[in-house]
Protein backbone atom coordinates (compact mmCIF):
# COMPACT_ATOMS: atom_id res chain seq x y z
CA UNK A 1 0.00 0.00 0.00
CA UNK A 2 1.31 3.08 -0.75
CA UNK A 3 3.86 2.08 -3.54
CA UNK A 4 2.21 2.20 -6.55
CA UNK A 5 2.25 -1.14 -7.44
CA UNK A 6 -1.44 -2.53 -6.61
CA UNK A 7 -4.75 -1.96 -8.06
CA UNK A 8 -5.04 1.77 -9.30
CA UNK A 9 -7.45 3.57 -6.54
CA UNK A 10 -6.84 1.54 -4.13
CA UNK A 11 -4.80 3.76 -2.18
CA UNK A 12 -7.01 6.31 -2.27
CA UNK A 13 -9.92 3.77 -1.19
CA UNK A 14 -7.94 3.27 2.07
CA UNK A 15 -6.88 7.09 2.71
CA UNK A 16 -9.85 7.28 4.93
CA UNK A 17 -10.71 4.14 6.52
CA UNK A 18 -10.17 2.88 10.14
CA UNK A 19 -9.76 -0.80 11.50
CA UNK A 20 -12.93 -2.65 11.01
CA UNK A 21 -14.15 -0.52 7.93
CA UNK A 22 -14.97 -1.83 4.32
CA UNK A 23 -15.30 0.07 1.25
CA UNK A 24 -16.08 -0.87 -2.69
CA UNK A 25 -14.56 0.97 -5.49
CA UNK A 26 -13.97 -0.25 -9.29
CA UNK A 27 -10.41 -0.85 -10.97
CA UNK A 28 -8.74 -2.82 -13.63
CA UNK A 29 -7.42 -6.08 -12.46
CA UNK A 30 -3.61 -6.74 -12.84
CA UNK A 31 -3.13 -10.55 -12.42
CA UNK A 32 -5.09 -13.68 -13.77
CA UNK A 33 -7.69 -14.96 -16.61
CA UNK A 34 -9.32 -11.40 -16.01
CA UNK A 35 -5.85 -9.29 -16.02
CA UNK A 36 -7.13 -5.62 -17.70
CA UNK A 37 -10.59 -5.92 -16.72
CA UNK A 38 -12.54 -3.83 -15.10
CA UNK A 39 -14.21 -4.92 -12.00
CA UNK A 40 -15.59 -4.06 -8.40
CA UNK A 41 -13.51 -4.50 -5.52
CA UNK A 42 -14.07 -4.90 -1.78
CA UNK A 43 -11.75 -3.71 0.68
CA UNK A 44 -11.60 -4.05 4.19
CA UNK A 45 -8.90 -2.79 6.82
CA UNK A 46 -8.26 -5.45 9.60
CA UNK A 47 -6.14 -3.06 11.65
CA UNK A 48 -3.97 -0.26 11.30
CA UNK A 49 -0.57 0.08 12.78
CA UNK A 50 1.36 3.36 12.91
CA UNK A 51 5.24 3.38 13.35
CA UNK A 52 5.71 5.75 16.37
CA UNK A 53 9.63 7.32 15.81
CA UNK A 54 11.85 8.48 18.75
CA UNK A 55 11.94 11.98 19.54
CA UNK A 56 15.20 13.27 18.34
CA UNK A 57 16.61 14.76 22.03
CA UNK A 58 19.84 13.75 23.57
CA UNK A 59 18.41 10.77 24.97
CA UNK A 60 17.84 9.46 21.38
CA UNK A 61 21.61 10.38 20.73
CA UNK A 62 23.31 8.28 23.08
CA UNK A 63 20.77 5.59 22.08
CA UNK A 64 21.89 6.02 18.73
CA UNK A 65 25.46 6.82 18.70
CA UNK A 66 28.71 7.35 20.48
CA UNK A 67 27.51 10.86 21.11
CA UNK A 68 25.96 12.40 24.74
CA UNK A 69 24.39 14.98 22.86
CA UNK A 70 21.71 15.28 20.13
CA UNK A 71 23.94 18.61 18.98
CA UNK A 72 27.38 16.57 18.94
CA UNK A 73 25.14 13.86 16.48
CA UNK A 74 24.05 16.65 14.49
CA UNK A 75 27.72 18.32 14.19
CA UNK A 76 29.20 14.71 13.31
CA UNK A 77 27.01 13.75 10.90
CA UNK A 78 27.54 17.07 8.83
CA UNK A 79 31.29 16.68 9.10
CA UNK A 80 30.79 13.26 7.68
CA UNK A 81 28.57 14.17 4.80
CA UNK A 82 31.51 17.11 4.39
CA UNK A 83 33.94 14.35 3.75
CA UNK A 84 31.52 12.12 2.04
CA UNK A 85 31.05 15.16 -0.70
CA UNK A 86 34.89 15.68 -1.07
CA UNK A 87 35.74 12.23 -1.12
CA UNK A 88 33.06 12.16 -3.99
CA UNK A 89 34.57 15.30 -5.38
CA UNK A 90 37.93 14.35 -5.51
CA UNK A 91 37.44 10.77 -7.36
CA UNK A 92 35.56 12.35 -9.92
CA UNK A 93 38.72 15.23 -10.52
CA UNK A 94 41.47 12.26 -10.33
CA UNK A 95 39.16 10.57 -13.09
CA UNK A 96 38.77 13.81 -15.39
CA UNK A 97 42.41 14.42 -14.87
CA UNK A 98 43.46 11.04 -16.28
CA UNK A 99 41.09 11.27 -18.95
CA UNK A 100 42.53 14.42 -19.40
CA UNK A 101 46.15 13.54 -19.24
CA UNK A 102 45.84 10.98 -22.18
CA UNK A 103 44.99 13.46 -24.07
CA UNK A 104 47.66 15.20 -24.57
CA UNK A 105 50.35 12.41 -24.09
CA UNK A 106 50.93 10.05 -26.64
CA UNK A 107 51.31 6.70 -25.02
CA UNK A 108 51.89 3.86 -27.43
CA UNK A 109 51.04 0.36 -26.39
CA UNK A 110 51.70 -3.05 -27.54
CA UNK A 111 48.88 -4.26 -29.52
CA UNK A 112 49.78 -8.23 -28.93
CA UNK A 113 50.34 -7.11 -24.95
CA UNK A 114 46.98 -5.41 -24.83
CA UNK A 115 45.62 -8.86 -26.92
CA UNK A 116 46.87 -11.25 -24.47
CA UNK A 117 45.27 -9.39 -21.78
CA UNK A 118 42.16 -9.07 -23.14
CA UNK A 119 42.40 -13.03 -24.12
CA UNK A 120 43.05 -13.44 -20.50
CA UNK A 121 40.35 -11.91 -19.32
CA UNK A 122 37.79 -12.95 -21.54
CA UNK A 123 38.95 -16.96 -21.23
CA UNK A 124 38.76 -16.54 -17.12
CA UNK A 125 34.83 -15.30 -18.01
CA UNK A 126 34.54 -18.18 -20.38
CA UNK A 127 33.43 -15.49 -23.08
CA UNK A 128 36.09 -15.75 -25.47
CA UNK A 129 33.87 -15.83 -28.37
CA UNK A 130 31.48 -12.39 -27.46
CA UNK A 131 32.81 -10.05 -29.92
CA UNK A 132 30.79 -7.20 -28.48
CA UNK A 133 32.14 -7.94 -25.16
CA UNK A 134 35.95 -8.18 -26.16
CA UNK A 135 35.61 -4.69 -28.00
CA UNK A 136 34.58 -3.47 -24.79
CA UNK A 137 37.45 -5.04 -22.60
CA UNK A 138 39.51 -4.05 -25.39
CA UNK A 139 39.44 -0.69 -24.61
CA UNK A 140 39.19 -1.03 -20.99
CA UNK A 141 42.74 -2.55 -21.32
CA UNK A 142 44.27 -0.16 -23.93
CA UNK A 143 43.40 2.51 -21.01
CA UNK A 144 44.23 0.58 -18.28
CA UNK A 145 47.62 0.10 -20.08
CA UNK A 146 48.33 3.77 -20.74
CA UNK A 147 47.11 4.92 -17.51
CA UNK A 148 50.31 2.73 -15.89
CA UNK A 149 52.81 3.35 -18.14
CA UNK A 150 51.96 7.10 -18.09
CA UNK A 151 52.20 7.16 -13.94
CA UNK A 152 55.20 5.34 -14.08
CA UNK A 153 57.29 7.83 -15.96
CA UNK A 154 55.99 10.35 -13.53
CA UNK A 155 57.17 8.08 -11.02
CA UNK A 156 60.61 7.72 -12.65
CA UNK A 157 60.52 11.35 -13.11
CA UNK A 158 59.43 12.21 -9.45
CA UNK A 159 61.98 9.85 -8.40
CA UNK A 160 58.29 8.43 -5.69
CA UNK A 161 59.59 5.99 -3.48
CA UNK A 162 57.55 3.60 -1.75
CA UNK A 163 58.25 3.35 2.24
CA UNK A 164 57.52 -0.07 4.39
CA UNK A 165 54.52 1.57 6.30
CA UNK A 166 52.78 2.66 2.81
CA UNK A 167 53.33 -0.31 1.38
CA UNK A 168 51.78 -2.31 4.45
CA UNK A 169 49.21 -0.47 5.03
CA UNK A 170 47.71 -0.66 1.06
CA UNK A 171 47.86 -4.36 1.65
CA UNK A 172 45.77 -4.29 5.40
CA UNK A 173 43.35 -2.88 3.00
CA UNK A 174 44.22 -5.46 0.14
CA UNK A 175 43.29 -7.89 2.23
CA UNK A 176 39.81 -6.66 3.21
CA UNK A 177 39.09 -6.67 -0.39
CA UNK A 178 39.70 -10.09 -1.56
CA UNK A 179 38.38 -11.20 2.32
CA UNK A 180 41.46 -12.70 3.78
CA UNK A 181 43.40 -12.45 6.89
CA UNK A 182 46.38 -9.86 6.28
CA UNK A 183 49.02 -12.07 7.35
CA UNK A 184 47.82 -14.74 5.32
CA UNK A 185 47.03 -12.26 2.09
CA UNK A 186 51.14 -11.16 2.90
CA UNK A 187 52.40 -14.55 2.77
CA UNK A 188 50.34 -15.47 -0.24
CA UNK A 189 51.35 -12.60 -2.80
CA UNK A 190 55.15 -13.15 -1.25
CA UNK A 191 55.02 -16.72 -2.63
CA UNK A 192 53.32 -16.00 -5.58
CA UNK A 193 55.93 -13.28 -6.73
CA UNK A 194 53.37 -10.57 -6.45
CA UNK A 195 54.81 -8.05 -4.25
CA UNK A 196 56.66 -5.67 -6.86
CA UNK A 197 53.51 -5.55 -8.47
CA UNK A 198 51.72 -4.02 -5.72
CA UNK A 199 54.97 -2.01 -4.54
CA UNK A 200 54.25 -0.36 -8.30
CA UNK A 201 50.39 0.08 -7.66
CA UNK A 202 50.88 2.69 -4.57
CA UNK A 203 54.02 4.29 -6.07
CA UNK A 204 51.42 4.92 -9.01
CA UNK A 205 49.11 6.37 -6.73
CA UNK A 206 51.25 8.78 -5.21
CA UNK A 207 51.97 9.83 -8.90
CA UNK A 208 49.02 10.74 -9.55
CA UNK A 209 48.15 12.34 -5.95
CA UNK A 210 51.40 14.89 -6.81
CA UNK A 211 49.83 15.44 -10.15
CA UNK A 212 46.20 16.53 -8.41
CA UNK A 213 47.73 18.17 -5.85
CA UNK A 214 48.98 20.79 -8.70
CA UNK A 215 46.01 21.06 -10.50
CA UNK A 216 43.40 23.58 -9.74
CA UNK A 217 40.10 21.65 -9.24
CA UNK A 218 36.66 23.50 -9.02
CA UNK A 219 33.04 22.15 -9.03
CA UNK A 220 30.41 23.54 -11.59
CA UNK A 221 29.62 26.78 -9.87
CA UNK A 222 33.25 27.56 -10.42
CA UNK A 223 33.91 27.20 -6.74
CA UNK A 224 37.81 25.91 -5.83
CA UNK A 225 38.09 22.39 -4.18
CA UNK A 226 39.77 21.70 -1.56
CA UNK A 227 41.00 17.92 -1.81
CA UNK A 228 43.37 17.94 0.66
CA UNK A 229 41.91 15.32 2.96
CA UNK A 230 41.25 12.94 -0.51
CA UNK A 231 44.71 13.48 -0.75
CA UNK A 232 45.89 12.44 2.36
CA UNK A 233 43.36 9.21 2.22
CA UNK A 234 43.69 8.38 -1.22
CA UNK A 235 47.36 6.73 -1.03
CA UNK A 236 45.89 4.45 0.83
CA UNK A 237 42.42 3.54 -0.65
CA UNK A 238 41.11 0.62 -2.44
CA UNK A 239 38.51 2.80 -5.01
CA UNK A 240 41.12 3.90 -7.73
CA UNK A 241 41.26 3.65 -11.49
CA UNK A 242 44.30 5.22 -11.67
CA UNK A 243 45.42 1.72 -13.34
CA UNK A 244 46.45 -1.97 -12.45
CA UNK A 245 49.41 -3.95 -12.93
CA UNK A 246 49.31 -6.38 -15.79
CA UNK A 247 51.37 -9.44 -15.85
Amino acid sequence: VGSGNLLDGIDEALDTLTAGETTVFRSKLVGGDMAGEEAEVTVKVNAVKERELPEANDDFAKLASQFDTLKELKDDIEVQIAKSKSYSQGIQARDLLTEELLKIVDVPVSKEMIESDVNRHLEGEGRLQDDKHRAEVTLESEKSFKVQMLLDAIVDAEGIKVGEQELMQYLMLSSQNYGMDPNQFVETISKNGQVPAFVGEVARRKALSIVLSEAIVTDKAKNPVDLGEFLKGDNSSQDSHAGHDHD
